[in-house]
């Protein structure tokens, strides 16, 4: 093998052992991120069941406000049959002022009740109110601290990032110009940022892919940077190490 193209492995070997360190890092960040989103996340729906208890409340006071006219109304009407039936004399009076008096005292018990049933259920809705006020007023100072919090972690994550980085520049600087570019535009097309893979068996490490019997011979001799037919990731002899 040659040694000049061994070395060229070694550095495309480190590279990548730097781009997972990245890679973790970045993981690292992602999941200091997730903590913010995830107090966000419960903050906004707190927010809208707070909106919704609150409409729910001025839509329960306009029912309210309707039933207690309409309970006036029929309480008033009641005050008047009974004031009415000891005034009149005959008998059919009497008898359709009684029946008025039977068919308004249930009708002013339901309606007391259904008031009284949303004045309770009222009440209930408004502590909910107040719970998720108290709520979103003690969770608003935790989310400050927390991104205080994270800012720190995510920048000292950035720190190490930026290290390693530069140690993949100056790594790929040592690399002749086109074997540095391979590198390059491989790691730009690679998704998962697995830029090399090692030929065990002729097959690809990564992606199982079977290398012909041609470059296979080429990988093993370096004569030349290889790539992998089905994953278009370099290929690195298994023996590099050995």
């Amino acid at each position: 093998m040659s040694k000049k193209y061994m070395e060229h492995f070694r550095v495309f070997i480190e590279a990548q052992s730097l781009l997972k360190k990245i890679a973790q890092h970045r993981d690292h960040i992602e999941e200091h991120q997730k903590r913010i989103q995830f107090v966000e996340k419960n903050r906004e729906k707190r927010k809208e069941i707070k909106e919704e208890n609150q409409q729910q409340v001025i839509s329960m006071g306009k029912d309210i406000s309707s039933l207690e006219k309409e309970l006036f109304s029929k309480e008033k009407d009641l005050s008047r049959a009974n004031e009415n039936l000891h005034k009149v004399t005959s008998e059919s009076q009497v008898k359709a002022l009684e029946n008025e008096i039977h068919k308004l005292t249930p009708l002013i018990e339901e309606l007391q009740e259904e008031i009284l049933e949303k004045l309770g259920r009222c009440e209930e809705i408004e502590s909910e109110i107040s719970k998720a006020e108290q709520f979103l007023e003690g969770s608003q100072v935790t989310l400050v601290e927390l991104e205080e919090e994270v800012s720190l972690d995510i920048e000292k994550e950035e720190a190490k990032i930026k290290n390693y980085s530069q140690r993949i520049d100056f790594l790929l600087e040592g690399l002749e110009s086109n074997n540095r570019e391979s590198f390059l535009q491989t790691q730009k097309s690679a998704k998962d940022g697995q830029v090399i893979a090692f030929l065990n068996n002729r097959k690809c490490s990564r992606c199982r892919f079977e290398a012909s019997s041609s470059q296979v011979a080429e990988v093993e001799n370096a004569r030349n940077i290889e790539f992998c037919q089905s994953c278009s990731r370099i290929l690195i002899p298994s023996t590099i190490n050995s």
